[in-house]
């Protein structure tokens, strides 16, 4: 059996669903080596949204040329293949992906950037982040029998394909009001390259000058990786036309701060990556917040919600836990400590675990691989230890390091902080939380003291709501307290659904709305 056949029957049956990091970039002027170059290495930045596989897609005067594959951005792309993609004409535009947990990740069907044809013949190519809801109207809109386990891209781009109208601003823009969910998406048709956002701004998709040219990414960082200048980030609902004529924004945005994934402040995204913290700074870069300096915050909170008595020093898992633990060190005045360290050289050190749910249950044996401890017991001994993360999905990681800690290196005491509320519900709009078996929170009725029994440590401690939020906002903004409990995260600009279990989109593609009006708290 191939080595792919095999890796794909590892992964079990999930819902379509899909969290990447996508690039677009235009840039004639400059020579196909280079557009190559500075593709690949906005990929390689974007590696943690996705590292199941990875693709590019090079258009020229001759077509399209592509290649997809297995691994990380640097297995994909070998010094040889990258050699062949850099034979021929300058692009008119490249467009590439990184991939994480979608159905039948290694179908053929599947792989992205993904291309197709119209029914005129024109080829369209369609990078995507997210998760479409309302899949199976999807479905029945395309009317043609659907390959088994193919993913919600595969279903859009057959949509797409079939969209009708007398230009693509006017198919791309029918398609889109026909379509729900969370996407951010990165499309060429002819020598165009469009740019798309979800009307509620659930994903991120950021917009940049390098050159003479423009380039479009999931995270800032990607932008500074290539020396590239942030502009703006894509409104929510917004359509935007790049081609010879310049930028053309074929539908205009929405006004308002929508509802952005809080798990991308906590976990997904870089620390090294900003975002605008309310709509009216989308084009003002210098007044946009850091994911490091909004984690660190976290910390903060944490201090403040809930002090460990007597704590010896604190500890942050590696690499979005560091913040929040350094954060929760300066508040109290205890000393921080890089016992744990990421080990880069082993094969698991690159990888991020929550990403490797296709095999849960060997988690807990690769975290020693990702993760090397100083394990010097006259450190250790009769310690009482703060460790700090960025969020407890599953448990896996932090049993495996509570069970060390705790029994090898003899810490007396464990105390977890967790940057994250605890997730209580499954996600549908893409992160891969398919299941309510596998969330520790849920299966413990959320409370800390039955999920510290079952890691193994002394106490667990989450973040509150109010105080995960007000880690975010801008200085001076008032949290919102509505009647309603459960609508604190969409009442606030975020989309809290894994907390809560209300998102800003149902699975059938219903917007949500609040019944009563949500009075502002001093």
């Amino acid at each position: 059996m191939p080595e792919k056949e095999i890796n794909a029957a590892l992964i079990p049956e999930r819902s379509s669903r899909e969290r990447c990091g996508v690039v677009g970039l235009y840039l004639p002027s400059a020579d196909r080596k280079s557009q190559v170059g500075i593709a690949i290495k906005a990929k390689i930045a974007l590696w943690h949204r996705g590292q199941q596989g990875a693709g590019l897609t090079i258009k020229d005067n001759n077509g399209l040329r592509e290649h997809h594959g297995e691994g990380l951005v640097e297995q994909v792309f070998p010094e040889d293949k990258i050699d062949e993609l850099v034979e021929g004409d300058s692009p008119s535009w490249i467009i590439g992906q990184t991939l994480y947990g979608t159905t039948g990740v290694w179908n053929k069907n599947n792989l992205q950037p993904m291309t197709t044809r119209s029914i005129n013949g024109e080829v369209i190519t369609v990078a995507h982040n997210g998760q479409f809801t309302a899949i199976e109207e999807m479905k029945r809109a395309i009317n043609e029998t659907v390959p088994d386990k193919a993913s919600d891209t595969y279903i859009f781009s057959k949509l797409l394909a079939k969209a009708e109208g007398s230009s693509w601003d006017e198919k791309i823009t029918s398609t889109l009001e026909k379509v729900s969910g969370a996407y951010s998406l990165v499309m060429g048709v002819g020598d165009s390259l469009y740019l798309a956002r979800d009307p509620q701004g659930i994903r991120p998709l950021m917009f940049g000058k390098i050159g003479d040219g423009f380039i479009a990414v999931s995270e800032t960082d990607a932008l500074d990786k290539v020396g590239a200048s942030l502009i703006r980030q894509i409104k929510r609902g917004e359509i935007v036309r790049i081609d010879r004529e310049g930028i053309k924004i074929v539908k205009e945005g929405l006004d308002g701060d929508g509802t952005f994934c809080e798990f991308e402040w906590a976990y997904f995204s870089r620390p090294d990556s900003s975002y605008p913290l309310i709509s009216e700074d989308s084009q003002s870069p210098e007044k946009w917040k850091s994911v490091y300096e909004f984690r660190e915050e976290c910390g903060r909170t944490l201090a403040k919600e809930h002090s460990i008595p007597n704590a010896s020093f604190v500890i942050g898992i590696p690499d979005s836990g560091v913040p929040v633990s350094i954060g929760y060190a300066n508040a109290l005045g205890i000393p921080y400590r890089p016992l744990i360290l990421r080990d880069h050289y082993d094969p698991n050190g690159k990888g991020r675990l929550f990403q490797t749910d296709y095999d849960k249950e060997g988690i807990q044996g690769r975290v020693l691989g990702k993760l090397s401890l100083v394990s010097n017991t006259k450190i250790w001994k009769d310690a009482i230890v703060v460790l700090g993360d960025d969020s407890l999905v599953r448990g896996n990681t932090s049993k495996a390091i509570t069970r060390i800690v705790l029994g090898v290196v003899g810490a007396k005491e464990v105390h977890w902080i967790i940057g994250f509320p605890q997730v209580m519900h499954t996600c549908h709009l893409g992160v891969s939380m398919r299941a309510y078996e596998e969330l520790i929170a849920a299966n413990n009725n959320g409370g800390p003291k039955k999920i510290a029994e079952e890691i193994g440590a002394t106490s667990v401690n989450f973040i509150s709501h109010a105080g995960f939020i007000k880690a975010r906002l801008k200085a001076g903004k008032d949290l919102v307290m509505p009647h309603n409990q459960k609508e604190i995260f969409l009442a606030n600009g975020g989309c809290g659904g894994c907390l809560t279990g209300l998102y800003p989109v149902s699975p059938e593609g219903i917007i949500y709305k609040a019944k009563e009006p949500m009075p502002i708290s001093v």
